[in-house]
């Protein structure tokens, strides 16, 4: 009972460090964004951000901000109820540290297994990234939320550049989780037998 304790509390640490990590990355960005933007305008750079974009434009940058809402919410709905995002939450490899934890994904991406490798624990590894391969479906949504908010401001080349850097970001994130899934299925058609050590 006292060990089930431990790992449940090892894995609400790690899921508690990575949120932690990712938001003072999105602080830090959004604040140095602001600062950038302010910097610009009093450069008199105040005409980069205005323009009013045709009706058609900003009708069809509303449609995809919408659908993009759409596909989102649908994808983390689907995940809940499907018990992918509980799988996620309750996953041994929250208990690792961040940089084993990278190790091991880099191993199955490469389908790197030597002859020490721990097959069961890269077995898990692998299962937890095929398992995570749906957040690629939230982030499209991402995607197409920024490309709309870009359309809906085109006459803008501030807000073009800015939300087109973004849906390109969303878009490379989204391209990366899809691929390691792919690899992971790879990985693990080649090693089908083993079994998860951190179960």
């Amino acid at each position: 009972m006292d060990g089930r304790d431990d790992d449940a509390r090892l894995i609400r640490r790690g899921r508690r460090r990575t949120r932690g990590l990712m938001l003072g990355v999105g602080l830090v960005s959004g604040v140095l964004g602001l600062l950038l933007a302010r910097t610009l305008l009093g450069a008199g750079w105040s005409s980069w951000w205005e323009g009013d974009a045709p009706e058609s434009a900003q009708i069809a940058g509303a449609v995809l901000v919408v659908l993009g809402l759409v596909v989102e919410v649908g994808a983390i709905v689907w995940a809940v109820r499907s018990g992918r995002y509980r799988s996620n939450r309750e996953s041994p490899m929250w208990a690792m540290p961040m940089r084993r934890r990278s190790r091991l994904v880099k191993q199955v991406r490469r389908g790197d297994v030597g002859p020490d490798a721990d097959l069961a624990t890269l077995t898990l590894v692998a299962r937890q990234m095929v398992d995570g391969g749906w957040a690629a479906v939230p982030v499209a949504g991402l995607v197409l939320v920024n490309l709309g908010q870009a359309l809906i401001r085109v006459t803008s080349p501030a807000f073009v550049a800015t939300f087109g850097l973004i849906a390109v970001t969303f878009a490379l994130v989204g391209w990366q989780v899809h691929h390691n899934a792919r690899r992971a299925a790879e990985f693990l058609r080649h090693h089908p037998a083993e079994s998860p050590a951190l179960r």
